[in-house]
Order: C-alpha cells, then sequence, then structure tokens
C-alpha cells in the first residue's frame, strides 16, 4: 500500500471537519540546537519574547526581539528559522554579544557565507541571516536560476556560539502588506510552529500601534489583547504560544482615494522629530526623487466602505462553476504538507453546491484524471474522487506545467471553468501562464517557496501552514476562498501589475493639472478592487507640483493633492517601492533567466534599502576591518568599525609595531598608520585587534590583510593598425587585483576598460579623430587593491 494511500485513509473519518489550515503569514523565530537537529527546550528555551508593531498605510513593520537560553554546560550552535508572508521584506537584524548589540550588515550571500565560516572557525559569534536554503544550489543546465526561491517566505540564521549557561539574543525587523476584506483590514502573526508542540515563552510581550484607523472588537481565539484607543497590548509569563496574534480595524476616513507621499533631498531627518522602534535616522538615504502611494478603497456610492456586510451565501450570487483540481502527489509533497493539501480538499468538496461539477487530476512527472470524468459535486461523486485519490501511489519528479494544460484541456467547453492547484511548489513549473489557456488559476502552496511563475499565472494563491491552529478564518482565506468560489471577474477588474519606464503595460490611472513626471510603478496590496478591498500602486516621481489630479480610468474615481518638495511623514515608502522593483526584477530572471544587470541592481537595492533578498543575506559579526584587505607596505592605514560601546582600539602587528587607533569624531571609526620594517616580503600578515568597552571588558580578534608593494602589469593586445576617423577596439590584460585599468591616446582623455568575460580580456572602444594618422602612443594605467599603480605603453599606427 503506498504512503499516500495509507494516510488518506487515516484521514478519511476526520478530514470533513476540517477547514483551510491558517495561511503561513507570520512565524515565530524558533532556534534549533545543531546537536539535537530538532526543537528541545531542555537544550535551548524561549526566555523572553517582546512583538512591537505599527500599522498605516495598509503596510505593517514588526519588531521581534527573542531571548534564548542554553540549558547545557556545552557550547551550542543553533539554527534560527521562521516564515514571513510572500510581501513580507526583513529590513533588520542583529544578535547581542552579552551586552553589546551587533547589527547585520546587508552583503551578497556568498561573501557572508565565506565570511562566516572565517569568524566561526575563530569561535567568533557572528550571526548570518539569508532567504531560502542554507545552502546554494547549482545553475540550472539552461543557464536560468536553479529554483532560486524569488517570492519565498523561509528564512533561516546560523548562530554560534550559545555560552554553556548561557543566553542569545536575537532581534529581527520587517515589513509586509495587511490585507483588506469587507471594509476591515487584518494584521496576523501565526504563533504556532509549523511542526511539533507549540513554543512556551517564559515573559511574552506585545504592543501594537495602529498609524491610522481604528481598531474593531478584539477577536474570539486568537491571543487575548488589550485595546486602548489606537493601540492594543498584551503581557504575560509562561505563555504557550499556541494562538494567533490578530488585530483588525477599520479605516479612519472615508475618501475611496488617497495619496500619501516621501521626499527627502537633503537626506537628513529635522532634530526633534518622533521615531518609531523600527526607524533610523541613519537609514533614510537621500533621494532627488520622491516616492508617492496611491490606495484605492472602492465602497458604496464612491465612498470607502467601512464596513460592508455579506447578506446570505456568497455562492448564491454566481451560476454553477467547474473546478479542474490538481493535487500533487510526487515524493516531495509529503508528511504535513500532504496533509494540508488533503485537509482542503476535503473542505472544497464539502463546500460546492450541487450544481457544481468538478473532476480531480493528480500528478507527479505525469498527470492523471479521475477515470469518471467531470462530475456534479454529489457526495458519490467526492467518495469516488477520493478512492481514485488513495489508489495512486507517490511518484518521483514534478511536472506542473503539464498538469495545468490538462486541466485546462478537461474544462474545454465549461463556460465558467477554473483549475485549482494543490502542491508544494517543488519540481518544474515551466510556462504555467501559457499551460492554463486563458483559465483563472487558482494555486495553494503547502510547501515553503513561492516562486514567481505561480505568481504571475495565477490569479489568487494561499499558501498553507500545517499547524491545525484555531481562530476565525484569515483575512487570505476569505479573498482566495471568494476568488475562487464566487462571482467571475469581468476581464480588466484585476488590479494590473503594471510599472512605467521599460514596462509594457498601462497603469489603471491617469494624472492631470500637473505632471510629478512619475516612473516605475508597481502595483502592491494587490486584490481585486471589490467593496471593501484595499488595493494600491507605489511609484517615484522626479517633478514636485502643488496639485495634480488622479484619476482611476476604471471607475472616474479622483483625488487631487500636491506632490510635495519634502514631506516626511511616510517613511516607510522608499523600501516599499524598492521591494516592488526587486520584486519584478525577480519575476523576470525567474521568467527569462539571470541577467547581470538585473542582479547587480537587485544587490545595489538591496544594500541601499537594507532588506534581505535571494542573492543578499545580512551577517552581524562583532567588528570587521574595511576595506582595503589588501595594502602597500610603505606607510599604510589600518581602519577598523567598532561598537559605539569601545573606547580603546589597539593594533598589534607580526613584527612587533603596537599601533593605538583613533576614533573618527561623529563616526565609529578608528584608524592609525604604521610603518613596515624594510625586507618584510609581500604577503598576507596577521593583525591582532584588542578593543576595550566602557566597563572594561578586553575583545581580542585576528584580522589577515596583505602586504602588496609590487605594481600590476599590463600586456597590451593590439591590431596592428588603425583607420582615421573610425572607432579602434584596444584589448589588454592586466593583473587579477586589478581594480582600475585605463588607456589614452597621446594627450587625451583616459577611458576606462571593461573586462569581457567571454573574450577573457579587459576592452574598450577609442573614437579616432578625423584627420589623426602617423605613428601615436597609447598609455595604459592600471591600480590594484593595494593602490600600486602600473603604466605601461604601446605603439598604434594610424592610416
Amino acid at each position: 500500500m503506498s504512503r499516500l494511500s495509507r494516510f488518506a485513509r487515516a484521514l478519511s473519518f476526520g478530514a470533513v471537519a476540517l477547514g483551510l489550515t491558517p495561511s503561513l503569514l507570520a512565524q515565530t523565530g524558533l532556534l534549533v540546537p545543531t546537536s539535537t537537529g530538532r526543537p528541545d527546550p531542555a537544550v535551548l528555551s524561549l526566555r523572553e519574547m517582546a512583538v512591537d508593531v505599527g500599522i498605516g498605510r495598509g503596510y505593517a513593520r514588526v519588531n521581534i526581539r527573542q531571548v534564548f537560553e542554553n540549558h547545557t554546560k556545552q557550547i551550542q550552535e543553533g539554527t534560527w528559522r521562521f516564515a514571513l508572508p510572500p510581501s513580507g521584506a526583513v529590513g533588520d537584524f542583529a544578535v547581542w554579544d552579552g551586552l553589546v548589540r551587533i547589527p547585520g550588515v546587508i552583503l551578497e550571500k556568498r561573501r557572508a557565507r565565506a565570511i562566516y565560516r572565517e569568524l566561526t572557525q575563530q569561535r567568533i559569534d557572528p550571526g548570518l541571516l539569508q532567504q531560502g536554503e542554507e545552502e546554494d544550489r547549482e545553475p540550472a543546465s539552461s543557464g536560468r536560476a536553479a529554483d532560486r526561491p524569488s517570492g519565498g517566505a523561509s528564512f533561516s540564521v546560523k548562530v554560534a556560539p550559545i555560552p554553556a549557561w548561557g543566553t542569545k539574543r536575537l532581534e529581527m525587523q520587517y515589513q509586509q502588506e495587511v490585507p483588506w476584506v469587507d471594509g476591515v483590514g487584518e494584521f496576523r502573526i501565526a504563533l504556532r510552529p509549523t511542526s511539533g508542540e507549540p513554543v512556551t515563552a517564559a515573559a511574552f510581550d506585545v504592543h501594537i500601534t495602529l498609524l491610522d484607523g481604528e481598531l474593531t472588537a478584539p477577536v474570539k481565539g486568537a491571543l487575548p489583547l488589550t485595546h486602548q484607543g489606537a493601540t492594543a497590548s498584551f503581557s504575560g509569563t509562561a505563555v504557550r504560544l499556541g494562538q494567533d496574534l490578530v488585530i483588525r480595524f477599520k479605516p479612519s476616513g472615508k475618501a475611496p482615494l488617497t495619496l500619501s507621499t516621501f521626499r527627502n533631498p537633503s537626506g537628513a531627518l529635522p532634530d526633534g522629530l518622533a521615531l518609531a522602534p523600527w526607524e533610523r535616522a541613519s537609514e533614510i538615504p537621500p533621494e532627488k526623487d520622491g516616492f508617492f502611494l496611491l490606495e484605492y478603497r472602492p465602497g458604496k456610492n464612491g465612498s470607502a466602505a467601512a464596513r460592508v456586510e455579506t447578506k446570505g451565501d456568497e455562492r448564491t450570487a454566481r451560476g454553477p462553476i467547474t473546478l479542474a483540481i490538481l493535487f500533487d502527489t510526487s515524493l516531495s509533497h509529503r508528511w504535513s504538507g500532504l496533509e494540508a493539501a488533503y485537509g482542503t480538499l476535503v473542505k472544497l468538496l464539502d463546500t460546492l453546491r450541487a450544481d457544481d461539477r468538478f473532476v480531480l487530476i493528480a500528478f507527479d512527472r505525469v498527470p492523471a484524471a479521475d477515470p469518471a470524468g467531470i462530475a456534479a459535486a454529489s457526495p458519490a461523486a467526492r467518495a469516488s474522487a477520493f478512492q481514485f485519490l488513495r489508489s495512486r501511489a507517490l511518484s518521483p519528479g514534478t511536472d506542473t506545467a503539464s498538469a495545468v494544460a490538462a486541466a485546462a484541456a478537461a474544462l474545454e467547453g465549461a463556460p465558467d471553468g477554473r483549475i485549482l492547484l494543490l502542491t508544494d511548489g517543488a519540481g518544474s513549473t515551466g510556462d504555467l501562464n501559457l499551460a492554463r489557456k486563458g483559465r483563472p488559476l487558482f494555486t495553494v502552496l503547502t510547501g515553503e517557496e513561492r516562486r514567481e511563475a505561480f505568481t504571475v499565472a495565477s490569479q489568487g494563491i494561499l499558501s498553507l501552514s500545517v499547524s491545525a491552529g484555531a481562530g476565525a478564518e484569515s483575512a487570505e482565506e476569505t479573498l482566495f476562498s471568494r476568488g475562487l468560489l464566487g462571482a467571475a471577474l469581468k476581464n480588466g477588474s484585476g488590479v494590473q501589475r503594471a510599472r512605467v519606464g521599460g514596462g509594457d503595460e498601462e497603469i489603471p490611472f491617469a494624472w492631470s493639472g500637473g505632471d510629478p513626471k512619475p516612473r516605475d510603478i508597481y502595483a502592491v496590496l494587490t486584490q481585486p478592487p471589490t467593496i471593501g478591498s484595499l488595493s494600491g500602486w507605489i511609484g517615484r516621481y522626479a517633478a514636485p507640483t502643488t496639485s495634480t489630479t488622479l484619476t482611476l480610468t476604471a471607475s472616474s474615481t479622483a483625488v487631487t493633492a500636491p506632490f510635495p518638495e519634502s514631506a516626511l511623514e511616510a517613511r516607510d515608502l522608499p523600501r516599499r517601492w524598492a521591494r516592488a522593483r526587486v520584486d519584478d526584477l525577480l519575476r523576470r530572471i525567474e521568467l527569462e533567466g539571470e541577467k547581470r544587470e538585473w542582479v547587480e541592481e537587485i544587490l545595489e537595492l538591496s544594500r541601499r534599502y537594507k532588506f534581505v533578498t535571494p542573492y543578499t543575506a545580512f551577517l552581524a559579526a562583532p567588528r570587521s576591518l574595511l576595506r582595503p584587505r589588501r595594502i602597500q607596505p610603505g606607510d599604510p592605514l589600518i581602519r577598523i568599525e567598532a561598537d559605539p560601546g569601545i573606547v580603546s582600539a589597539t593594533a598589534l602587528l607580526p613584527f612587533g609595531t603596537r599601533v593605538e587607533l583613533r576614533k573618527r569624531g561623529g563616526t565609529s571609526l578608528w584608524e592609525g598608520r604604521f610603518l613596515v620594517p624594510e625586507g618584510i616580503s609581500d604577503g598576507r600578515i596577521a593583525v591582532r585587534l584588542v578593543l576595550r568597552d566602557a566597563s572594561g571588558q578586553t575583545i581580542v580578534e585576528t584580522k589577515h590583510v596583505v602586504l602588496d608593494g609590487t605594481p600590476p602589469t599590463i600586456h597590451p593586445r593590439l591590431a596592428p593598425e588603425a583607420t582615421s576617423g573610425r572607432p579602434f577596439v584596444i584589448d589588454a590584460l592586466a593583473d587579477s587585483d586589478v581594480i582600475a585599468l585605463t588607456a589614452r591616446l597621446d594627450d587625451g582623455p583616459p577611458i576606462p576598460l571593461r573586462w569581457n568575460d567571454g573574450r577573457k580580456i579587459s576592452t574598450a572602444e577609442l573614437s579616432i579623430p578625423n584627420g589623426l594618422t602617423g605613428i601615436h602612443v597609447l598609455f595604459f594605467e592600471a591600480t590594484d587593491g593595494a593602490g600600486n599603480h602600473g603604466f605601461a605603453r604601446a605603439r598604434l599606427e594610424v592610416r
């Protein structure tokens, strides 16, 4: 008997009582000790947990602080795992070394891992936060990224060492969109872990501040919060985290269309401006452009609906529908994910009306439909479908596109046919948008990955946790079920994922009375603009205006507002825009393959606006030498960055030199110069750093730099002659540590040479002036990472 068959029969008597399990909106961090490979409170327990949340403009900013306690006499290592909603973005991360906070720095992921490994070998206390798997996967043969999680919500942090009988404090800050349904917004954190027993926190505190809107009554079945004005809070000891943290709220205004802006060209915030707990003034970069967010809350009679009551069964508002249900029976879809998918299937079939029809299609490498074909949703048909599913064994391989194409073919001739996909998201996806042949696709993901192929092709996506958490249906679940089982949307009624400046889609609004020169506009808060929902568009503007009217083209709803020179209230907009831009680039990478310029832009946006992507990671390390790692032996400068609590810093060099470092005013940088004695050859040397804080505690670290006093060499590779008035290609080879290489013709301006990976040489194009002939000289100059300069020249005959 197959594993699926045994599993399904075990569930067959009790599964009808299951509903859609709560979606994995956010999961509290769980520190798993490496020594056991599973959560074990006898080794590492949650001593303290604090959650601080601010909600405004359809967005939540969450600060989580956790303190874990080591109950053993051994030094422990652990992995902190947590999950966020697909719209979530980690914006800050820190570990604590005793009483010293060690903030995370955004780095390219491979470099962060390499530094992490070096530090752990020296028993230094780092933390590494990254999205997706703990190890990179190799690129596929097609040249595209191999299953790179682009919209994924799974994160992990390696934490080591955790002192014997000691504690380890971890902090994380993230942002996420807040869904709205029936005129009510809902924010939720799923506190129960995805598997196993709920964690018990010795001390647990929650504080939530609503920046706009009004709180509704506390949610039954959720963590019992105390409401007071615009805040909600909870405080307790020995709290078993088995209930979700949920609040619901209504909008404070009645305008259906609102505009928020942020512009800070000076890059500095005024003194006395109150910052939220998750904000730091240094993290707001100067921008010549402004940012704007247009929010749309459609309501009755053209106004925003504070609450839209649903009368009767929503299913009666539509005609009969036909569902092609795809159930993933591949080997990767096992255990808790399979259980969640099966429970969802049972609930769904029980929800269909008597005049609805359905067909069940199981798939792995190949799809196989229930021999009964499309049938009315009767008890007998449901029983037959379950029997068919029980008889199918789990098999290796997944071809999702073939399964979706089979579902679309099965729906041929059905006037209101829809496809429901139940899968863990692993394996080959293919072009789902093409495979569905115009049929609406709704996807339920039971795994941790949410790749862009699903986002692009699906009209609705629901991510399931595998906990059997209690409480009312979440807003995400309500929106998903209404889309799947409700009245069909008319063409063009959905929110477009549009962009301006390189995109091929039009945005659904226009402006008049002033042109702010908007660009790079993306849809956020994306859901169909039905009564009581919230949709939005975020973008940049280059030209401030005193008054501009924005009008939605579909509904003629309009708002008139300025795009100001300076606006400092909506400080969340730059990071929200950057996340939307990165999501669009990741979508293109998954569908078209990696391009160097796209990856470099993702890296730049991640560093500039400080959030984690599949290409970057947060590395929290106590202190590190700043670049350059290669230095000239003549009169080099040592520069380090230390925590604010450091009061003195000394560098000890291997040839007996002691350098007292001085702190640069207004910074956390310490620096000092030294002379390298004659006779010391080039090569790697160790520098011991002795740091002392205000309490008198001394910290010693060893770092390495490379002494390099050898100028780089250059080998020009030129054609024998050039033609006057025509471009001429310059090629040259230089040492691998060269960071800048230029060439100039006679006394002309220098031209940078760029590395050509395909030709394995540095190259540039030189424009030969008209009328220039004869023998001329090309002068080359190269600079390496240590600051050494090398020169070369080559003769060039111009005809």
